[in-house]
């Protein structure tokens, strides 16, 4: 798991807490064919300070492509609005640095 603050627009800054997540098949202990299957996404858990909306945390995730992605893996993913997008862009940013 690792963690690193992101700036926003309007003087919001976000805390980014990732980490990465796996998703194992029910039968993996039963089908050894099956456990190259195992997805790996990254996940992330941004906090908004000052909170923007009301609403002051957001939940994203990766796919190993690097590629944002709306599945939901065991936790509620936060749907695309304007706020996202610029989350998503500034963790972008930041890991492309």
């Amino acid at each position: 798991m690792g963690y690193f603050t992101i700036t926003l627009p309007n003087d919001l800054q976000g805390e980014v807490r990732w980490g990465l997540i796996k998703r194992k098949s029910l039968f993996l202990g039963l089908f050894k064919v099956w456990q190259a299957s195992n997805e790996v996404k990254k996940g992330y858990i941004v906090t908004i300070k000052p909170a923007a909306t009301g609403r002051n945390e957001y939940r994203l995730l990766k796919n190993k492509e690097g590629r944002w992605t709306s599945e939901d893996v065991g936790f509620h993913v936060t749907p695309d609005d304007e706020i996202v997008a610029s989350i998503k862009h500034a963790i972008d940013r930041y890991e492309n640095q």
